[in-house]
């Protein structure tokens, strides 16, 4: 039984669902207003049960396909995101995660998304990109060193592995300490970056690796102000739609 059938008969809830369709996962985030009351994930290759009647937010920033064929549908594009200072090609995800991050954390702030991508995106205190860094996350590098090695082995990256000796004596455990370790000094010395140029906000973590990353900087104590937020792309989708129906109805969003 889906959530929405779960619930059904309740008139007060009127539900919305929120969705971000990736490489390898679809997230769904069920809204009541800008309540985000459950998140469900599902594999980009499975086919999924779309709700027919449902009021549908879109965001597709991978190779999942997208529904079609409903008048609910709503697919958000980056001109969607009020952030100043963008440029065409920044992710979406980017942007929303950014905004949100924004919205309900405070401004200037420093977003990091530990996903298939390990992003560092920031904004200042206006509201608009400051700029940001791309590099493959924990669990593409380990399998890139796999794919494009000759003997170097396969190693599954598992987040509830302790971090491995600095100094390893064996091939696997080498291979662990160099990635995280020197991803965690990329992170902690964009961090001081962005606090010597005067960046006082929040530090917020993301994404499928952004909880260990948070652990993993927390325990460092690397910054005062980390946050961890796995669901700030939806909660910028929630975001976006309340401008979108505050422009058509300023009377009714409040």
């Amino acid at each position: 039984m889906s959530f929405e059938e779960e619930i059904h008969g309740d008139p007060a809830a009127e539900l919305w669902l929120a969705a971000v369709l990736g490489n390898t996962h679809v997230r769904w985030g069920w809204f009541q207003d800008q309540t985000l009351l459950r998140v469900e994930l599902f594999s980009a290759q499975q086919p999924l049960p779309w709700p027919d009647q449902t009021e549908l937010w879109l965001v597709g920033v991978g190779s999942a396909p997208v529904p079609t064929g409903s008048n609910c549908v709503h697919r958000l594009q980056l001109q969607d995101v009020p952030l100043g200072n963008l440029y065409p090609s920044l992710g979406l995800d980017r942007a929303l995660a950014l905004w949100a991050a924004g919205i309900h954390y405070g401004w200037p702030c420093l977003v990091i998304d530990g996903g298939t991508a390990l992003t560092l995106t920031g904004a200042d205190r206006a509201g608009s990109l400051v700029g940001g860094a791309i590099l493959p996350g924990l669990g593409l590098q380990t399998q890139a060193l796999s794919d494009h090695t000759a003997r170097l082995p396969k190693i599954d990256w598992d987040p509830d592995l302790a971090l491995p000796p600095r100094w390893a004596n064996d091939t696997p455990t080498a291979i662990r300490s160099g990635i995280l370790y020197t991803v965690l000094a990329g992170v902690q010395s964009f961090i001081a970056d962005w606090r010597q140029r005067g960046s006082d906000g929040p530090v917020l973590l993301t994404g499928g690796d952004g909880e260990w990353l948070y652990s993993q900087l927390q325990n460092s104590g690397t910054d005062s102000d980390l946050h961890w937020d796995p669901h700030l792309v939806l909660r910028g989708i929630a975001q976006c739609r309340r401008l979108k129906h505050l422009a058509k109805n300023p009377l009714r969003i409040k």
